[in-house]
């Protein structure tokens, strides 16, 4: 069947605008959708793996940046387009696997066989939906799922042994920065997850009248979701014609990727991961024009362009990181600890605990407690009294007295 629009992602923008949200949030959504639509059924040859066009895209932003309507946006033409489900809210690492379990989709690979493959699939307004807390295990689920492992077994309880065939994970959220501050230590920057995410920060949208764009398009949505259920039904392997591998060849290759982020969060990991991000990118913009399966030098020209469109405002996301209440919250801990050690005094634990129940979910309160520990701030009075809730604190050696 003949495409009902020109492109995908640009023609997704304009009907967005009804949602009152950011052009680039809309433009990386689209990109979410044409990657997860088709699943491991489209895939390039990448040193010896089958490459498919997944990705963990997180839209960050303050309250009121447009993150829900954008996946309400997303939603409105994914469901309708494809019969797959979606990850359920708040789900522990063996809800997830059991979810996966019973979410078996039929494929078509590549080659053209018949693929089953279990799938699992985030589009949630809010990251803390499908990633309750910052939990080692469940990150490093997300991280074999995202990596298309032929096979993934796991055992739960429900269903004792059980075995993930061609698992394939992709997810769409919304992040607050503050969330992001709260639930992330340091070294989570250098694993696997947010290496392996890409960040669309954004501010708030321009205002427009309510009665500027009252009503969804509803010949937009129509054509947008009959071209999204035609891209699903796609199968075959993305081949790059010698302009766009020339492109690659000049950008990544003999310059490295310019320019290169250099925050220092991000290259504790994901500069390591740009090469990959770009090649998914180029595969989807190839498929949001075209069944032709081919990335042209125009489609990897724009995977380039709108990477680096993102690369270049993801230094907000620490800044924003850096001044949310959560940070201080914290500098005020730090402060009665500062202030207790220069009269030669300690904190109880219990006075830390009382303080940040006020403005964190409780079962937050001992990872932050541990994580002021871990960074040297504070430090244990005396480490033989080791009881939660009994210790007490003084300034650590990275927390200055004078």
């Amino acid at each position: 069947m003949p495409r009902q629009v020109k492109d995908f992602v640009s023609s997704f923008c304009k009907y967005g605008e009804t949602f009152n949200t950011t052009p680039l949030y809309l433009e990386a959504a689209a990109h979410w959708m044409i990657g997860t639509a088709v699943g491991r059924a489209i895939a390039m040859q990448a040193r010896g793996n089958a490459l498919s066009p997944n990705t963990f895209t997180l839209l960050i932003g303050g309250p009121g940046t447009g993150k829900s309507q954008t996946i309400n946006a997303a939603r409105s033409i994914y469901i309708p387009a494809t019969s797959h489900s979606l990850i359920p809210a708040s789900v522990t690492r063996a809800g997830l696997e059991d979810y996966m379990k019973d979410n078996l989709q039929q494929r078509t690979s590549p080659d053209g066989s018949m693929l089953m493959s279990h799938e699992c699939l985030g589009l949630s307004e809010e990251l803390q939906g499908i990633l309750p807390e910052h939990d080692i295990g469940h990150l490093t689920l997300y991280n074999i799922l995202y990596d298309l492992p032929s096979l993934h077994v796991a055992r739960t309880r429900s269903h004792g042994e059980i075995k993930l065939e061609s698992p394939y994970c992709s997810i769409l959220s919304g992040a607050q920065p503050a969330f992001l501050a709260l639930q992330l230590p340091e070294h989570a920057w250098g694993m696997g997850f947010m290496s392996r995410s890409l960040m669309v920060f954004d501010t708030k949208p321009d205002r427009k009248s309510v009665f500027e764009l009252a009503s969804i398009d509803r010949v937009a949505q129509s054509k947008l979701i009959t071209d999204l259920k035609s891209i699903s039904k796609l199968h075959g392997w993305m081949q790059w014609d010698d302009a766009a591998k020339e492109v690659y060849r000049v950008w990544w290759l003999e310059n490295g990727g310019p320019p290169i982020p250099d925050a220092k969060r991000l290259a504790m990991g994901y500069n390591s991961r740009r090469e990959i991000h770009f090649l998914k990118y180029a595969m989807t913009c190839s498929l949001s024009r075209s069944d032709d399966l081919i990335v042209t030098e125009a489609d990897a020209r724009r995977a380039i362009s709108l990477l680096l469109r993102l690369e270049q405002r993801m230094v907000h996301v620490f800044q924003e990181m850096t001044n949310t209440g959560a940070m201080v919250a914290l500098q005020d801990v730090l402060d009665m600890v500062r202030n207790r050690s220069m009269n030669g005094g300690t904190v109880n634990e219990s006075e830390i605990i009382q303080f940040l129940m006020e403005r964190f979910p409780p079962t937050q309160v001992h990872a932050l407690i541990d994580n002021l520990v871990n960074a040297g701030l504070i430090e244990l009075d005396n480490p033989r009294m080791g009881a939660r809730g009994f210790r007490k604190f003084k300034a650590g050696p990275r927390l200055s007295t004078a």
